[in-house]
């Protein structure tokens, strides 16, 4: 077997690198672009309601009487298409981390299969979760978890997951270490406080995703070229117990 282990060669660290600029380009020209101006947008909804009910009244009405109705549903179109904005913004950061989980998967599987049988390494790196591979390729002798990419890749993880399942521990941790991710207070709320806040606060912004989408790339920009069996410390457990039955 040879010492190398794993080999990210330069044509494919630049075809990773692609992939993450064309998801979010993509994601920019085909979807956020749309929620552009919502205040205008709004206004201009309240105006032509309000004009739609001035042809529906009677002679005698008073504009007065509608004008209030119409800023009104003015108003909600606004909350509703604010709220659909941040809907899209959490959908294509959750997009934007699975491309690069599910490359970073890929990649571990394709590059072990020239050492090991695919029959058992490969289900084990698919099965693991993200964490256990960051421990495999600390004990392979790169510590990720070192970089200060880090922590906006576990940022990332962290609004992704909360947006998928809500409250639970990964909420606890967004909010004890990303806090304003958890959106603006509500009435009533002391302005510092995040005990009353919980999954439904969750916010994040265009910048986030531009944050989020860096550190992806500046991973792949800082994963060695050779990652060498005689550079090992130590393998977690659950990836020796793969190789033993990979024997």
């Amino acid at each position: 077997m040879s010492d190398v282990l794993l080999y990210l060669w330069g044509n494919k660290r630049s075809y990773l690198l692609q992939e993450l600029d064309f998801y979010l380009t993509q994601a920019d020209r085909r979807v956020l672009i749309q929620f552009g101006n919502l205040e205008e947008e709004a206004e201009q909804f309240a105006r032509d309601k309000f004009d739609r009910m001035g042809q529906s009244a009677g002679p005698d009405a008073d504009p007065g009487d509608y004008a209030d109705a119409a800023w009104s549903e003015g108003i909600n179109h606004y909350q509703m298409l604010s709220d659909l904005h941040g809907q899209m913004l959490l959908s294509v950061a959750a997009g934007l981390y699975h491309q690069w989980e599910k490359q970073l998967r890929e990649w571990l599987v394709s590059e072990l299969d020239h050492s090991f049988s695919r029959e058992n390494v490969g289900p084990a790196i698919w099965k693991q979760k993200i964490e256990d591979l960051y421990d495999l390729l600390k004990g392979l002798g790169w510590d990720v978890r070192a970089h200060p990419f880090f922590a906006a890749i576990e940022e990332c993880r962290l609004v992704v997951n909360v947006s998928k399942h809500g409250g639970g521990p990964s909420f606890d941790l967004l909010k004890a270490q990303f806090g304003q991710h958890l959106g603006e207070t509500r009435p009533g709320m002391p302005v510092d406080s995040l005990d009353y806040r919980d999954h439904t606060d969750l916010k994040i912004t265009r910048e986030d995703l531009g944050r989020f989408q860096q550190a992806l790339k500046d991973f792949w920009l800082a994963m060695p070229e050779h990652t060498l069996w005689s550079d090992a410390q130590t393998v977690p457990k659950w990836f020796e117990k793969a190789l033993k039955k990979n024997r």
